[in-house]
């Protein structure tokens, strides 16, 4: 399957994959900022923080096969998708070292004691300017996708408020799990529409 083909499964994928994240984490976590430590399936909200890496990897995929669908593309869709992808590559790094090294099932170690950069200021500072510097790809992207007219309009905003809104892992909100389930709707879409004889 192309890359082309393929982003909309991705895309859906990430979505339905976040919104379960998310779900889990409002249990585990609860949904303010402080931590309740709940095990919910006998998991830690920083356990399905874990899933976030094949997530985001999923919404790699997706962007990918957005970005396939521009024919052409100019100089402000090439620097907006180095940035794009770029910063997604960072979150993904930085979302592994956030949370892969805490024990499965346990809170023996909390999240705010955890040593090195699982749970630290440093990484989440890291995962957080790097949520930015996506968005701002993004949102480049998006424009130069826009004037294409690859997407409608409407599209851009949803897909940037998606990205602005991953920010903050702990706990995950569910925006962006929405915005890349609709992201993933619209390339199933347009293959659809250049599947289907005229």
């Amino acid at each position: 399957m192309s890359l082309k083909r393929s982003g909309g499964p991705a895309g859906l994928l990430a979505g339905a994959l976040w919104l379960l994240v998310w779900w889990h984490q409002s249990q585990a976590h609860g949904t303010t900022q402080v931590n309740e430590m709940n095990l919910v399936g006998g998991l830690t909200w920083m356990d399905s923080g874990k899933l976030l890496v094949p997530v985001l990897l999923f919404l790699f995929l997706g962007l990918v096969g957005l970005y396939r669908w521009r024919e052409r593309p100019g100089r402000l869709a090439t620097i907006g998708s180095a940035i794009t992808f770029g910063g997604l590559g960072f979150m993904i790094l930085f979302a592994a070292l956030e949370f892969w090294s805490f024990p499965l099932g346990s809170y023996d170690v909390r999240f705010e004691d955890a040593a090195g950069l699982a749970g630290s200021n440093t990484a989440g500072a890291i995962q957080f300017l790097s949520s930015l510097v996506f968005t701002l790809g993004v949102t480049l992207l998006s424009i130069d996708l826009v004037r294409a007219t690859v997407i409608p309009i409407w599209l851009a905003p949803v897909l940037i408020v998606g990205g602005l809104s991953t920010v903050y892992l702990t706990p995950a909100s569910f925006i962006p799990g929405a915005a890349w389930l609709v992201l993933g709707t619209v390339l199933l879409l347009k293959r659809e529409m250049k599947n289907t004889p005229s």
